[in-house]
């Protein structure tokens, strides 16, 4: 089937289950996943996807959608209540990583000793990691992007994928058969990307400002703009800083860029990117999400895919209720954490479909991952949704009143 056809029936069913789910309260993203999960069955996928160069062309549109997605998050959240909340962000992000890691490698270690520490390592690895995009677009779905809660979830995943990239480059190392030369490259890579972003942000501000004074129309904008966003994301995917990083850092870099130009530049903006992103192509992403599972996978080696969804809830769970004692936030909320860092989406498919490919990890695991990947992904977006709504002021309450006298003494302003 050609393309051309494709893209327009992915469209429709996408956005005709997600506005079916969107009707009884749901997140749309639940709709569009099962929309992929349904392209996937054998019969339609053999029949719309028949050629490779098809699933190639969504793979790309795929991750162009998820690039824009965190892109608009950076460019949309508040950058005070990041600051506010970097204390919890950090604590969650380092724990929530450890804890799943730990369990999945003691797991494998303990249960499976035959596939030894190499698919020990990598299992643990694949349980830690947590999706961004998942997690960014239920955030706007259900208007909790901007809040304090939703800061805590967009900082603390942004800082897990950074856990996700050191990982991912030990995998890919590992698979090219590289050793600790390779591996000490990789903290000087992140230096030159920050280096380049600095860089990067003088310039823009210097380009916006002086188009703002001579630019009638936002579509001038919008194009220096993507030019930026996918230079950035292309520079950070070079440096193994991982592309993810560079957009939600990209989008941070052009909302302060973006300072003393006109209200109505950066509305319409703002909303051109919204529109061209949610729109059109950031449904590819989550359709994707459900195409690239193998339905079958789920019925074969039950014991091990219930084992190791167990072992991802329980330590993303564990990870973020944990830092209680440390933290301005409610056991309540920092529950609610631990269901939006458990959305692994396509960040646990990418180590997976890397190890597999290499010969790092037999198929009953990398099945096992890749079903995990997708039942975290859509349990979350339901409960997150349900708790806002049985509690209204979940996504902004501080409750300790320590922490908030602390927090006053800051020189930031707390809203």
């Amino acid at each position: 089937m050609q393309i051309l056809a494709i893209i327009p029936v992915i469209l429709l069913v996408a956005f005709v289950l997600g506005e079916l789910f969107k009707r009884v309260g749901l997140p749309s993203v639940v709709g569009q996943i099962i929309a992929g999960i349904s392209f996937g069955i054998p019969a339609f996928k053999n029949f719309l996807f028949g050629e490779d160069s098809t699933l190639l062309i969504i793979d790309f549109m795929a991750t162009l959608g998820v690039l824009l997605l965190l892109f608009l998050a950076g460019l949309e959240i508040n950058i005070e209540k990041v600051k506010e909340t970097s204390r919890d962000s950090i604590l969650i992000s380092f724990t929530s990583a450890l804890i799943p890691f730990t369990l999945g490698f003691a797991f494998i270690m303990v249960f499976f000793p035959e596939y030894g520490i190499l698919t020990a390592l990598i299992f643990g690895g694949g349980l830690m990691v947590t999706s961004e995009g998942t997690k960014v677009k239920v955030l706007m779905d259900l208007n909790s992007l901007n809040t304090r809660l939703g800061a805590v979830m967009l900082a603390a995943g942004a800082i897990d994928d950074i856990f996700e990239v050191l990982f991912l480059s030990i995998v890919v190392v590992m698979a090219k058969g590289g050793g600790l030369t390779e591996l000490a490259v990789v903290p000087l890579e992140m230096v030159a990307f920050i280096v380049i972003a600095f860089v990067s942000f003088k310039i823009l501000h210097k380009v916006l400002h002086q188009m703002d004074k001579t630019v009638g129309e936002e579509t001038e904008l919008f194009s220096v703009v993507m030019i930026f966003i996918l230079v950035l994301a292309a520079l950070s995917e070079s440096l193994n800083v991982g592309y993810l990083v560079g957009a939600i850092i990209g989008g941070f870099l052009l909302q302060l860029s973006m300072k003393g130009i006109s209200r109505r530049h950066r509305r319409d903006l703002v909303n051109v990117v919204k529109l061209v992103a949610l729109g059109f192509i950031v449904p590819f992403f989550f359709v994707n999400v459900g195409l690239l599972l193998d339905v079958t996978t789920l019925f074969t080696n039950i014991p091990l895919i219930a084992a190791t969804v167990i072992i991802a809830f329980f330590g993303k769970m564990l990870g973020s209720v944990i830092v209680k004692p440390f933290s301005g936030l409610s056991l309540k909320q920092l529950y609610y954490v631990g269901w939006a860092m458990n959305s692994r989406g396509a960040a646990e498919l990418v180590i997976a479909l890397i190890a597999i490919q290499s010969g790092l990890i037999p198929p009953e695991i990398y099945s096992a991952l890749v079903a995990t990947s997708l039942i975290t992904t859509l349990v979350f977006p339901p409960i997150l949704a349900r708790g806002i709504k049985n509690n209204p002021d979940l996504m902004e309450a501080y409750t300790n009143k320590a922490y908030l006298d602390k927090l006053k003494k800051m020189k930031w302003p707390k809203r």
